[in-house]
């Protein structure tokens, strides 16, 4: 018989979860949503790897990393220039947050619609 191991709750952030402070953890949350869409470009294109690496200014082992998910070599402004470079639009927005909130949080506009990433 196998025991029942204890189940913990996550706060919703998987970066607040991993032990960032929530400032790393919003500026955690805004990289990976830029970089889960530059995913999201380079695979949906019809271009090859080597052709996609000319449009982005990079070599090709750089878009492989990107395809593969290794984003800890991207900074956020990098990501977001090769999503401009893909003809992308990036839509920033910024508002004070609900009364009784402690601090601000990283939110994601997905297909007309918010969604909270903390």
């Amino acid at each position: 018989m196998s025991e029942e191991k204890p189940f913990t709750t996550g706060s919703g952030n998987i970066f607040i979860d991993l032990g960032f402070s929530e400032e790393e953890a919003a500026e955690l949350s805004i990289k990976s949503c830029l970089f889960r869409k530059l995913q999201q470009a380079l695979s949906e294109s019809e271009l090859s790897q080597t052709e996609l690496a000319k449009k982005l200014g990079v070599k090709q082992p750089h878009v492989s990393e990107i395809l593969t998910g290794k984003m800890s070599g991207f900074s956020t402004e990098r990501i977001a220039k090769y999503l401009l470079r893909l003809n992308y639009d990036i839509c920033l927005d910024a508002h004070p947050a609900p009364p009784g909130t402690n601090g601000g949080r990283v939110l994601e506009i997905e297909k007309n619609r918010l969604a909270a990433t903390s």
